[in-house]
């Protein structure tokens, strides 16, 4: 198979992955490093503002007890990196100069913050407390475009759910991702500077945390365990990939040297809020909990802490089905009764209003010829009546049908000369289709005990419920081995049963959903993830991590047993097409992380290695059935209907007339996996003390599972192809099944960022790189699945209910295939 020109062999999989794991046993570095750890830089000058070389800096959070120490270089300069985020107490001492220490400097996450200490001549038993408003705290060296959500904004900003990534909305470059967060194929929510919500890549404590079958963001964690939030919109630097959107950190609270915690809960009723808009009905049902608790604290005083958290979402609310579909069928047209043509006077209703109109103007011109004397005059007048009069009894009867299930005309045949249109006898038609006679089954139940056929549009349930029951829980433990040495370990199960979930995989409109159409999600994620920050030496600090996620999804139907039925512009009724969707995600991630701190530079060099692996992928394509409905040409049904308006989605829904029907079967059930592996290095160079230049390169390849083709066999035309005939295909066209191997990914970055004045109050970035997307692995299981050899779609098109027209989807759905009586 000619998958790619570079495609990969196993031999050269094998090497590179041996070579990957040398790496990471040396100088391998995590490429999302920096989404964990912050740094401090700085100098410390004498009262002249001249620099001290050779100073003591020590660095401490008071809340956790931990400490680092570092001495200023040549230039009285140090470089504090890898510290976590938090609020650190920081100190400075020298030979003939008084101790200061500066309290309260916080930290944020991925922040690499600058800061100048002025010592004061005197004795180091001195100790000069400075106010840290006094010292300014600020970032000339990056020239990444990022913001960090802190913790006062956490927890003062109302976020409806309480979202742990709905704090990045705050942010002008975020919006609110045109596909949603939840159903078979949800997106993460969200579009970093107006790319689609499957290129934002979500972490936690630097973890990655996306679902990668679909390129989502995995249930994270309560917004009550969160510290703070960094966002990075543009120009990040090699250390991040994987996404051309932006990337999301969620940084986890951990405990501390004093116990503490918090018990919460929050209620929004439908007695103490406005009524929705959308609301068919005054006071719909609406009610929403969120409450839970934290605690948090030290098992070992400066040693061990731990941080755990719950919360519990319960929703009872309301889906609305709000298509008006009465109001654009309330015309009538009134043909009087006229010997011979129409015995007995009728009233059409059920029309639209250019239906009507054009239907009254046609005959108002042609009745007077029904009264001239000349015979062809006569003839011509009364064919155009004929023509009138069927054109009303169809699309009467199809509106009438599709709202109520039941025609209330009686039947064309009532005596009128004018030829046949319906094989029903005289009498009421009633809950028949007017073209085949054929009865309406609105009264077919499943084994569920619910509707699966024909659906009256008049009883579809303006209001249903939706509920959600959501668990968040996480515990995290800090270790300090030692002052060079802290391990970090956090476990995560989150559960959510999810029903009313509004589908759009046929581009419907909210509001357009029977609930029948509406979906059920039930999920469960584990997440574990392990972390060993190390300082080695004075110029080093090194970081491993390993991350486990499984994720276990399944999205269904409401009704899993009805027909689907798309009228356009109207009402999606039955099963969800895409649906059911069950597959189960292992996440195995292996980083490391090494800093170098030389001179003006600090290095980083680094590479991940993950492997997913979807070891079950069910997924079902028009397994139910599909009957689509739009405009219907009135000339199709009869050649004298030219002028007359085409008839709507609903009439043709009641007149069973679909324009496609559906039908997928085969083998639903495949698996996958993939092996994304990353490598940069960079470099943050600082030319001048005002003038740094960040530059580096980042590599990445998706080693995705490569699918042998199938044989295919068609039951309905009986042609057989074998996989090497599949194969020949593929190879003529130079496609394949799966996601071929792209392998020249190289990604160069480079920034500057400038302090023309070297006061720290305007700083001039700028930056340049190329970045490269994640590809979401349902394209290949799809492909694997839906591929027409394992799975096939049955397409019927357009035709006549007769039972002995050649197949069509008007047989199938009026049940004439076979004949009325399935005789």
């Amino acid at each position: 198979m000619r998958a790619f020109p570079l495609r990969i062999s196993a031999i050269a999989e094998r090497s590179l992955m041996l070579a990957m794991v040398v790496f990471l046993s040396v100088s391998a570095a995590f490429a999302q490093a920096q989404a964990s750890t912050s740094d401090l830089t700085g100098s410390v000058t004498d009262p002249s503002g001249a620099v001290i070389p050779g100073a003591t800096v020590t660095v401490t959070n008071p809340s956790t007890g931990f400490t680092r120490t570092f001495t200023t270089n040549d230039s009285g300069e140090f470089q504090a990196i890898g510290l976590p985020p938090g609020t650190y107490d920081v100190s400075a001492s020298a030979a003939t100069f008084k101790t200061v220490k500066i309290s309260n400097v916080k930290l944020t996450v991925g922040q690499r913050a600058g800061i100048t200490i002025p010592l004061e001549v005197g004795g180091a038993d001195a100790v000069v407390d400075i106010d840290i408003s006094s010292v300014e705290l600020i970032e000339t060296t990056k020239s990444t475009v990022s913001s960090t959500i802190e913790q006062e904004k956490i927890e003062n900003l109302p976020i409806n759910e309480r979202s742990a990534t709905g704090f990045a909305l705050t942010l002008s470059t975020v919006g609110r991702d045109n596909g949603r967060p939840i159903g078979p194929a949800p997106t993460s929510g969200i579009n970093v500077g107006g790319q689609r919500g499957r290129s934002t890549l979500v972490q936690v404590d630097g973890a990655d945390f996306t679902d990668n079958s679909i390129n989502a963001a995995r249930s994270t964690v309560s917004q009550e365990a969160v510290q703070e939030y960094q966002v990075a919109t543009n120009s990040y630097a090699p250390e991040f990939g994987r996404a051309t959107g932006g990337i999301v950190n969620v940084v986890t609270k951990r405990g501390t040297n004093d116990f503490h915690g918090n018990l919460f809960g929050f209620i929004r009723d439908k007695n103490i809020q406005a009524r929705n808009p959308f609301s068919p009905v005054d006071k719909p049902d609406f009610r929403r909990t969120q409450w839970g608790g934290t605690l948090g604290g030290p098992i070992v005083k400066d040693k061990t802490h731990f941080f755990a958290s719950y919360e519990r979402r319960d929703r009872d609310e309301s889906g609305f089905f709000t298509t008006d579909l009465v109001s654009g069928l309330s015309s009538t047209f009134a043909l009087p009764a006229i010997p011979g043509l129409n015995p007995n006077a009728t009233v059409f209703g059920n029309l639209t209003a250019e239906q009507a109109g054009t239907l009254t103007a046609a005959f108002q011109a042609a009745a007077p010829g029904l009264m001239s004397p000349d015979a062809m005059v006569r003839a011509q007048a009364g064919a155009v009546v004929c023509g009138l009069r069927a054109y009303a009894f169809f699309a009467s009867s199809g509106g009438g049908t599709a709202l109520t299930g039941a025609n209330g005309l009686n039947s064309p045949n009532d005596g009128s000369m004018c030829p046949a249109i319906s094989p029903i006898g005289p009498g009421a038609v009633g809950p028949r289709f007017i073209l085949s006679g054929a009865p309406v089954p609105s009264a077919t139940m499943g084994a569920n005990g619910l509707p699966i056929a024909f659906r009256p549009l008049n009883d579809l349930q303006r209001v249903f419920p939706v509920t959600d029951n959501t668990n968040f829980f996480s515990i995290r433990g800090d270790q300090s081995i030692n002052d060079n040495n802290q391990l970090t370990m956090r476990f995560g199960w989150n559960t959510s049963d999810i029903t009313g979930i509004q589908v759009e995989s046929q581009n419907q409109s909210l509001g357009q959903n029977d609930f029948s159409r509406t979906g059920v999600q039930e999920l469960t994620d584990y997440s574990f993830s392990t972390q060993l920050n190390s300082v080695l030496g004075t110029n080093w600090a090194n970081e491993f991590k390993f991350n486990f996620g499984r994720r276990e999804t399944t999205f269904r139907s409401q009704n899993t047993d009805a027909v689907a039925f798309n009228i356009s512009g109207a009402a999606f009724i039955g099963r969800e097409l895409f649906s059911p969707v069950v597959r189960t995600e292992n996440r195995y991630q292996f980083a490391n992380n090494v800093n170098w701190v030389a001179g003006d530079h600090i290095f980083k060099f680094g590479g991940d290695y993950s492997f997913v692996d979807i070891p079950a992928f069910e997924f079902e394509l028009n397994f139910a059935g599909l009957f689509n409905f739009g405009p219907f040409a009135a000339t199709n049904l009869n050649a004298a209907f030219a002028g007359l308006p085409d008839f709507t989605p609903v009439q043709s829904y009641g007149l069973g007339l679909p324009s496609t029907y559906i039908q997928g079967f085969g083998d639903p059930n495949g698996s996958f996996s993939n092996k994304p592996i990353a490598f940069f290095a960079q470099d943050t160079w600082r030319v001048l003390p005002n003038f740094t230049i960040n530059y580096g390169v980042r590599y990445d390849v998706e080693l995705t599972r490569q699918i042998d083709t199938v044989g295919f066999s068609d039951p309905l035309s009986g042609i057989t192809l074998s996989a090497g005939d599949i194969l020949a295909a593929q190879d003529a066209v130079n496609v394949q099944q799966g996601i071929p191997r792209d392998t020249d990914n190289w990604a160069p970055r480079l920034g500057f960022s400038y302090d023309p004045w070297s006061d720290g109050k305007t700083v001039i970035r700028g930056a340049f790189g190329l970045f490269y997307d994640h590809p979401l692995l349902a394209i290949a299981t799809n492909s694997d699945i839906g591929d027409a050899a394992q799975q096939q779609q049955g397409v019927f098109t357009a035709g006549s209910p007769n039972p002995t027209s050649l197949l069509n989807a008007s047989q199938i759905f009026q049940g004439t295939v076979c004949g009325v009586n399935g005789s």
